[in-house]
């Protein structure tokens, strides 16, 4: 950092806005002050020609908000656009990225890309993303691939690490040049200047009734709801000219060292702001005052870099690489806040739920529906993933808005998942439709199986079927020729009935029997169907072999289990003889904090269940599945009384934990259900390894990445480091011979502890109070009880046992498998021409490549896909379809050609090789023009 600000030459003001979609308010209440924000500024860019221009934020998602309601104002705003005066884009949304998928990302800026585009505009070179608490470590190569070589960010740098202008790197080498502002962040301009020439002060947020006449308007009649606040009717325009001159010399002497050119960035904006009417004014003044001094400009972001780049030495800024998450040593407001991930932890298991839906069955399923002659359904497909960016604005599903807020959340999570269930089933339902009756007849019943993942899958999975009655039916067999010993352990065979739908007659009634078995299937072919022909069975179907060897413990080929009188589980991994005991036990301690951060009552005290007495029942007896569970109630302070200590008056919670072993597996799989009786309190699960290690191992996006346990020192910094950090589909601790993973269903938060047992942490809770801020002075608690978590919780994750480290063991494809299990559905016969069994493609080749997405291109010409390589070393994807390829190609993320590949060989396969580190994308035109 230079020793003072004698440097500056340049003043770049840059007026904006930070547009929280919904934080403090609703949507639909937030968006009435959108609607003021664009009519005003709409107005003042119309009338005012000096005004350069108005910079909305990071994302787009606004635009389509605002026309909504003003659908008379797209005309202008398309105009402006056009213009470079009203500056959006490049994303759709800004989300808190930790909360979200990886392919969402991607998906947020072709989205945003579309959005610009689609007013006339376009989306620049500079990603502009203050909002997200830390940045993801891949994040430069895929702005890369969108054409954004700049990145502006505040949160996840510290101010020792680097100074405004830096190189970030992502871990395969691409780079972008950044800025983490300077010492006030996005807002330096706005408080330093704009506040003390119009309201006559700087920091202070003291509102003084009667100091204008602004007519403080708020309802009053205890019908209200969620806002207390008052708003002023005929806020005043009020400019000090006076004041001027020396307010942007202070601004100057205090940021100015942060730069490293002569180019200062002043900022001009503030959550939910508004364009300034007299900002021209502002500027003739201060050129008038100061131009002796500084070339101060109204400008945008875009030409801040121009000038910038001009004087930067790229070869003396510091390169800094991947994950961006450090704690604020020094300086204010530009805090990692890391507390997100664990807030409303049900919004994240929402989200993960429905980006499942899209991602992992919708997308893929209905690209093999449409290679095989399908509809690839593109406007539902669209509708699904706009309602689940448009929750990914980051105050919303980072979990820190206000009850209301979260509702709204919550409809469009379930909005999204049932467009994903509807595209599945569609595309299902089309296989099944036109697979050949050959060799069946009319009465035939068929079990057709759908594996979603480019992989070859044996797979133990539950079916439940409703079958027509048939005469001494007494169980049903599966059979197909690729696969023609199915083994079944019963569940339940009961009689039953169902209704049958037609869009030609009344709903009708089958009969039927309901059967729910447990069945082995083999070598389901990758990204695939295959249809099982049912047959009844006069014998009854009994479990006569199990996993079950004794009251409290299961063995299977691989691992053995016992569940412990506390509810714990104890495993033997059978290949290394490693043990570990007391696995999964819950601790919980006092939350003072909010939704960003936590904090400790000042004399805490902690709880943990490894004393409880649980009620331990074998469930489930099977040679494929067996399932013991545990119940127990876990005594925990029913809240955190005054914030010096937690309450003296104790709560119930009521916990059941069932523990589920398959054959085969080398996963216990468990679902955690805790009915949360208690407030102000973090609730974890743990697992002591008793792995000798100084390093955790996580999935992030697109990446693997290791971290230390150790936390580091952070004396005296204005920001403690903690011991928290995301992670996306699995963690894992390995000494390098054995290892144990968790795999959990959106569950994003863990620690691994520095303890003798090296014990490993995920949070299943994290309950505290909504306290939103206008400063940290001055905090609004509100009475909202939805982040408390109350209620009924589910968790569902697996322990996963092995040999050697995360690549060793296929980390990325267990979670991937464990996430997203086969899909079933019964069928008559079909009427058209399909085999009994056929695969899009298996990917091969390489021990750690991972596929994130397969669908249709947007453009509607062939199959996109994209994955990406963990590891430090090349690898080599190889490709085998099951239908005659053409051609095939290398793309960037935005799905824009690089590189034509070599002709297929044999028409059914290609391969190529895939960088460490590096995301891969391709485009694959099929022979005859499937899957266009």
């Amino acid at each position: 950092m230079k020793p003072d600000s004698s440097h500056i030459k340049q003043i770049k003001v840059v007026s904006n806005t930070h547009w929280d979609r919904e934080f403090r308010r609703s949507f639909e209440r937030t968006r009435r002050n959108l609607l003021t924000m664009m009519d005003v500024t709409l107005d003042i860019l119309e009338q005012d020609p000096e005004f350069a221009s108005f910079t909305m934020d990071g994302h787009s998602i606004m635009l389509d908000d605002y026309v909504e309601m003003r659908p008379e104002k797209r005309e202008l705003v398309e105009k402006l656009i056009r213009q470079g005066r009203l500056i959006v884009g490049p994303y759709y949304t800004l989300a808190e990225e930790f909360s979200v998928a990886q392919e969402a990302l991607v998906r947020n800026l072709m989205f945003g890309r579309r959005t610009v585009e689609s007013y006339g505009g376009q989306t620049g070179t500079v990603a502009y993303t203050p909002s997200s608490w830390g940045q993801t470590g891949q994040l430069p190569q895929i702005l890369r691939d969108f054409g954004l070589d700049k990145m502006m960010f505040y949160r996840g740098i510290s101010h020792h690490e680097a100074d405004a202008e830096w190189i970030w790197s992502a871990p395969d080498g691409s780079k972008v040049l950044a800025s983490r502002f300077a010492l006030y962040a996005r807002y330096n301009w706005y408080y330093q200047v704009h506040r003390a020439v119009t309201r006559g002060t700087v920091f202070d947020k003291t509102y003084h009734w009667g100091e204008y006449d602004e007519v403080p308007f708020r309802l009053s009649d205890g019908l209200s709801g969620e806002d207390q606040s008052y708003g002023l009717l005929a806020p005043a325009l009020h400019y000090d000219k006076s004041r001027l001159k020396q307010a942007i010399l202070d601004m100057v002497e205090r940021e100015g060292r942060h730069f490293t050119t002569e180019v200062f960035l002043a900022m001009n904006g503030h959550d939910i702001s508004v364009a300034y009417p007299l900002e021209s004014q502002v500027i003739r003044d201060a050129k008038e005052l100061l131009g002796d001094r500084y070339a101060i400009e109204h400008t945008d972001l875009e030409k801040f870099w121009e000038e910038a780049q001009k004087h930067l030495q790229l070869d003396q800024l510091p390169v800094l690489t991947g994950e961006r998450r450090s704690y604020l040593k020094e300086g204010m407001w530009t805090f990692l806040f890391p507390g997100t991930i664990s807030a409303r932890t049900y919004l994240k298991q929402q989200d993960f739920h429905a980006t499942k839906e899209l991602v992992a069955y919708a997308e893929p399923l209905a690209a093999l529906s449409a290679v095989l002659g399908g509809e690839y359904p593109v406007r539902y497909l669209e509708r699904g993933w706009r309602y689940l960016l448009s929750n990914h604005t980051h105050d919303a599903n980072g979990g820190c808005a206000p009850d209301a807020v979260c509702l709204d959340i919550e409809y469009r999570y379930r909005k999204a998942a049932d467009i994903g269930g509807i595209v599945s089933e569609d595309a299902m339902g089309y296989i099944a439709r036109n697979l050949s009756p050959e060799h069946l007849g009319t009465e035939a019943t068929q079990l057709v199986v759908y594996n979603p993942l480019p992989v070859e899958r044996t797979v133990v999975t539950t079916v439940d079927l409703e079958l027509p009655r048939g005469e001494g039916a007494k169980s049903y067999s599966l059979t197909h020729e690729q696969d023609p010993s199915v083994q079944r352990q019963a569940v339940a065979f009961e009689k039953s009935s169902v209704f049958v739908d037609s869009i030609w007659e009344v709903p009708t009634i089958l009969d039927s029997h309901r059967v729910r078995m447990h069945v082995e299937l083999s070598k389901l072919p990758g990204l695939g169907y295959r249809a099982y022909r049912l047959q009844p069975q006069a014998q009854e179907l009994r479990n006569i072999r199990t996993l079950v060897t004794g009251p409290d413990t299961m063995e299977n080929q691989l691992l053995k289990v016992k569940v412990n009188a506390n509810g714990t589980l104890d495993v033997v991994n059978k290949l290394t003889g490693k043990a570990y005991n007391n696995l999964g036990y819950l601790t919980d301690q006092g939350e003072c904090g909010n939704a960003w951060k936590h904090v400790a009552p000042r004399f805490d005290r902690k709880y943990n269940s490894l004393g409880v007495t649980a009620q331990v029942a074998v469930t489930e007896s099977g040679e494929l599945s067996s399932t013991i569970e545990a119940s127990y109630s876990f005594l925990v302070p029913i809240d955190y009384a005054d914030g010096n200590s937690r309450n003296t008056i104790m709560a119930e919670l009521p916990v059941k934990i069932a523990y589920t072993l398959e054959k085969g597996a080398s996963a216990v799989k468990v679902k955690l259900t805790v009915d949360n009786k208690a407030k102000d309190h973090w609730l974890r699960v743990n697992f002591p390894t008793g792995l000798a290690t100084d390093l955790s191992w996580a999935d992030t996006h697109f990446d693997v990445l290791s971290r230390p346990i150790p936390i580091p020192d952070s004396t005296g910094w204005v920001e403690q480091a903690g011991g928290t950090h995301p992670l996306q589909t699995f963690v894992e601790l390995t000494d390098g011979k054995d290892g144990l993973a968790l795999l959990p269903k959106g569950i994003y938060e863990y620690e691994a502890f520095e303890d003798d047992s090296r014990t490993l942490a995920l949070t299943l809770i994290r309950a505290c109070r909504i306290k939103l801020a206008v400063s940290e002075e001055k905090l609004t608690e509100l009475p909202d009880q939805g982040i408390q978590c109350p209620g009924e919780q589910t968790f569902e994750y697996a322990v996963h046992i092995h040999a050697g480290d995360w690549r060793e063991a296929g980390l990325l494809n267990a979670a991937a498998c464990y996430a997203a299990p086969v899909r079933v559905a019964v069928s008559g016969r079909g009427q058209g021409s399909l085999p009994s069994e056929a695969g899009l493609f298996t990917l091969t080749g390489g021990t750690a490549l991972h596929v994130s997405a397969v669908k249709q291109a947007e453009d509607g010409s062939g199959l996109i896909i994209r994955l990406f390589n963990p590891s430090a070393d090349a690898e080599q994807a190889a490709f085998r379809f099951g239908v005659p390829v053409m051609e095939a190609f290398r793309c960037k993320m935005d799905e824009s050609v690089t590189e034509k590949l070599p002709q297929p060989a044999d028409g059914f396969a290609f391969e190529a090789a895939v960088e460490p580190k590096k995301i891969a994308t391709f485009r694959v035109i099929f022979a005859g023009g499937s899957g266009e």
